[in-house]
């Protein structure tokens, strides 16, 4: 399916909700008989990452528990910021949401007028630790290296986009340790962005440990520094071991959220599935088989998450704003 037969649907399914609405009588009909027909969960990436992946097994857990069909939507662009984007314009019913990736998307506003603050935030669904990597043979083991990297030329990393989490995380290690870098964005996904560390395109990369352990069983890349007060594996630095604290808390958080002034009975009634969801054994056991660690939140604890991710960035201000 391409983007526009993507957007095509969904514009399709919003226009059916809104005249159904009318025919109901209006939003509290609406809420009380939801979900009636397809929901889409929307991926803003391409197929084949960690975020498509997450998707597609909730899809079909929801299914079940929701009654309808929950179909995966692929629509990248602007490093998943343009998905969002669309979502703040979709109607609010509830039969479109999207998994969004934070903090990155709390730093970068996709569009003049978006406020992410506006958008209704249902449910976290998983909360991984981050690492920095680089090729297997490459010659940078610690963050040491990497400054004294900097001081002969410039360091290249890759990251999807400005709205990841790995763009804004290598803003602030740049700023942190005082890196000359420049930051090659625009991959498609994870999987493309160490792709090109492994061939020797750039030479760091900032991604989830999941991901990681996945290229490095292929020995073609290396884990060289762990954002966690303790490095779950020896030998590897932390943000305790370069006396680094808060940059234990930076964490990539799959967020899911809904358009807008989206109905409380339809909210309460994702989240709480989203929320079941991810304690549900089939994605207990899917998430032990891919390694990521899943972290569910309801809408409050959600949105508090979001505060404290605000106040962490707060922190680094300084770093973000550069160039």
């Amino acid at each position: 399916m391409t983007n526009l037969t993507s957007l095509t649907r969904r514009q399709g399914l919003g226009l059916a909700a809104s005249a159904g609405m009318l025919l109901a009588g209006g939003g509290r009909a609406c809420a009380a008989q939801f979900p009636d027909h397809t929901i889409n969960f929307i991926v803003p990436y391409a197929a084949g990452g960690d975020f498509d992946s997450y998707v597609r097994e909730f899809c079909g857990v929801l299914t079940k528990s929701l009654g309808v069909n929950v179909e995966p939507i692929n629509q990248p662009g602007a490093a998943g910021a343009e998905a969002v984007f669309t979502l703040s314009m979709d109607p609010p019913d509830g039969y479109n949401m999207c998994i969004a990736n934070l903090p990155g998307l709390l730093h970068v506003k996709p569009k003049p007028g978006f406020d992410v603050n506006k958008m209704t935030w249902l449910a976290n669904l998983g909360r991984d630790t981050l690492g920095l990597a680089v090729a297997a043979n490459s010659p940078i083991h610690t963050i040491a290296d990497l400054q004294a990297l900097s001081k002969q030329r410039v360091i290249k990393m890759s990251s999807s986009g400005k709205a990841s989490a790995d763009y804004l995380v290598s803003k602030i290690i740049a700023g942190v340790f005082n890196l000359n870098v420049t930051i090659v964005s625009g991959y498609e996904g994870s999987v493309s962005s160490m792709i090109a560390v492994a061939r020797g395109d750039v030479d760091v990369t900032v991604h989830s440990l999941a991901s990681i352990a996945n290229m490095a069983k292929s020995k073609l890349m290396r884990l060289m520094f762990v954002f966690a007060d303790k490095s779950p594996v020896p030998g590897i630095e932390d943000a305790t071991s370069v006396n680094q604290p808060n940059l234990g808390k930076l964490f990539q958080f799959r967020t899911v959220v809904a358009p807008p002034n989206l109905p409380p009975e339809i909210a309460t009634k994702l989240s709480t599935a989203l929320v079941a969801a991810v304690k549900s054994p089939e994605v207990q056991a899917w998430a032990a088989k891919i390694q990521t660690t899943l972290y569910p939140m309801d809408q409050q604890e959600t949105l508090a998450m979001i505060a404290e991710q605000e106040h962490l960035l707060e922190t680094y201000k300084g770093f973000l704003a550069a160039p």
